[in-house]
């Protein structure tokens, strides 16, 4: 997933909610709010928010591990 820059005190705090601990209660919705706020200031990709989204019911699921499953890397590529 692509790095964030925060450009403001909000950016810093939406960053904060972003990068939550696995497994903190409450911790994929807070994770899924921030994305879509980065989102919507195209500071990230909407594959990405689609795995911020499957994870925002599991706190304990990372979600740039669900990424990488949904755009598995060709080994042609290596």
């Amino acid at each position: 997933m692509p790095l964030i820059d925060p450009g403001n005190e909000e950016d810093a705090r939406q960053l904060q909610l972003l990068t939550l601990p696995l497994g903190a209660p409450g911790s994929g919705w807070h994770r899924y709010g921030a994305a879509m706020y980065f989102y919507q200031r195209g500071k990230l990709d909407a594959d990405s928010l689609e795995a911020y989204r499957i994870c925002c019911n599991l706190d304990f699921e990372d979600p740039e591990a669900v990424a990488r499953s949904r755009h598995p890397v060709d080994k042609a590529d290596k």
